[in-house]
C-alpha cells in the first residue's frame, strides 16, 4: 500500500510520513511526500488499485493514468454539499448542526456542508 498525502496540507502529510511506519508494517505501508512531479512518477507505475480522494481535475489525471494499465480506480471528488433548512426547523438547532458538520475535521470530510438552501419563509 502506497499512501501519497497532499502536498498541500504538508504538517499533515509530515505526520502521516511519522506515524504510519511508526504503527503498520514497512513492508506493507509506504508513505511517499512531495508535490506534483512525485504524484505524476507515482502514477506511472502499475498498481492493482487506486483510491483517489481530491478535486475533479485532478481525479481525470489519475484515471487517464490508470486507463494506461487497465488500472481500477475509486475517484471520490471533492463536490458541493447544500444543507436544506425549511420553515420546520428549530433555527438555534438547525445553525448549530450545520456549523459543528462544517467544523468538524476543519471542514475536511466529504459531507462538510458548503451552502444553505432554504424556503422563503426562513
Amino acid at each position: 500500500v502506497i499512501v501519497k498525502p497532499s502536498e498541500i496540507a504538508s504538517a499533515t502529510s509530515n505526520v502521516i510520513a511519522t506515524l504510519l511506519p511508526r504503527y503498520l508494517d514497512k513492508e506493507c505501508f509506504q508513505v511517499v511526500e512531495g508535490g506534483i512531479q512525485e504524484t505524476i512518477d507515482l502514477l506511472k507505475e502499475k498498481f492493482d488499485y487506486i483510491f483517489f480522494t481530491g478535486s475533479g481535475t485532478i481525479g481525470q489525471k489519475v484515471r487517464e493514468a490508470a486507463n494506461k494499465h487497465l488500472t481500477p480506480v475509486t475517484l471520490e471528488l471533492g463536490g458541493k454539499c447544500p444543507v436544506y433548512v425549511d420553515n420546520s426547523a428549530d433555527m438555534d438547532i438547525a445553525a448549530r448542526r450545520i456549523l459543528w458538520a462544517k467544523c468538524i475535521n476543519l471542514g475536511q470530510t466529504c459531507i462538510a456542508p458548503d451552502y444553505i438552501l432554504c424556503t422563503d419563509q426562513v
